[in-house]
């Protein structure tokens, strides 16, 4: 497709903002930290990230995710974030594009199991915490070029703060196990961060002064790492869902089979198989940020009935 043909499908785009509008307005339903107040800095963003995916060549990304949890009685990476960046990987795969499943070593164990029947194995990146990051960088630097990888898109994965240490929800500093993949910014790739609690990647775009209103210890939290496009959600696999769902609206029917509800739950519970933790009672249970599963997936379901 040339730079005009291009134009014009992007401008054609603009019919389907009203469904995408609510869509992003549904996944932004508040379940305690604010997500409905948060979203309204990056309202459009939605649509803007759904058009940079599907119009012309579909994108080829890397989709970066994990949120480690130290203080559990057996640590792990928690359920939200995986769910959500295994959809997005299988929506763009879908619909002819690619992508590269992004984490670090402590999250590795619940990760790259869980992507295993979905994804190729080259195609589960996995970064030191600490020493041998930027030859791990470096290597993934010389993949872009060789993929033409052209976005970067972070599902539920925590950035620096303003002190430049990475906290949980809690406040805790988890930089000692937690790779700097905020990083991978700097290769200048279009960027959409996906997060429901200030302290993620994207959260740059929020302003400090509304996350310290409305997060508990936002003002220690607050990532102040921006995306180009931000979606704000009442759990970040909501947010994931609508990215995915609002492809769907733009016309990409083969997307459908990643909108059952079905395909969540089986997807939920093998992460759950290999220790994947409900971040809220950090807990090995098939639930997401302590919500009681028929909640969550009556969101699912509403989701995507607005995407066909």
């Amino acid at each position: 497709m040339d730079a005009n043909t291009s134009s014009i499908a992007s401008i054609a785009s603009w019919r389907f903002y009203p469904r995408i509008a609510r869509i992003a307005n549904l996944a932004s339903r508040d379940v305690g930290r604010g997500s409905e107040t948060l979203m309204t800095f990056s309202r459009g963003d939605l649509f803007r990230a759904a058009r940079q995916l599907v119009t012309g060549r579909p994108a080829r990304a890397l989709v970066v995710t994990g949120f480690y949890i130290p203080q559990a009685d057996q640590p792990a990476a928690e359920t939200d974030g995986p769910l959500g960046a295994l959809e997005v990987c299988m929506a763009l795969r879908a619909i002819g594009g690619d992508a590269w499943l992004v984490t670090d070593e402590c999250c590795e164990p619940v990760i790259r199991p869980s992507a295993a029947a979905m994804l190729p194995d080259d195609h589960v990146l996995i970064a030191p915490v600490r020493e041998r990051f930027d030859g791990w960088m470096n290597g993934v630097i010389d993949l872009a070029k060789a993929e033409r990888i052209d976005t970067l898109i972070y599902i539920e994965r925590v950035g620096p703060a303003r002190d430049g240490r990475p906290r949980n929800m809690r406040g805790v500093d988890i930089s000692e196990w937690t790779a700097p993949l905020s990083r991978l910014t700097q290769m200048q790739l279009h960027t959409i961060g996906v997060g429901d609690g200030g302290n993620e990647i994207g959260m740059g775009r929020v302003a400090e002064y509304a996350i310290e209103g409305v997060v508990d210890h936002g003002e220690r939290i607050a990532c102040r790492v921006p995306t180009n496009e931000l979606i704000v959600s009442g759990t970040s696999n909501w947010g994931a869902h609508a990215l995915v769902c609002a492809m769907r609206a733009m016309g990409q029917p083969e997307i459908e089979p990643y909108l059952k509800a079905d395909w969540h739950r089986a997807t939920l519970e093998t992460i759950v198989s290999h220790g994947g933790l409900d971040g809220v009672h950090m807990t090995n249970v098939a639930t997401v940020d302590g919500l009681d599963p028929e909640r969550y997936y009556a969101e699912i379901k509403a989701l995507s009935a607005l995407a066909a």
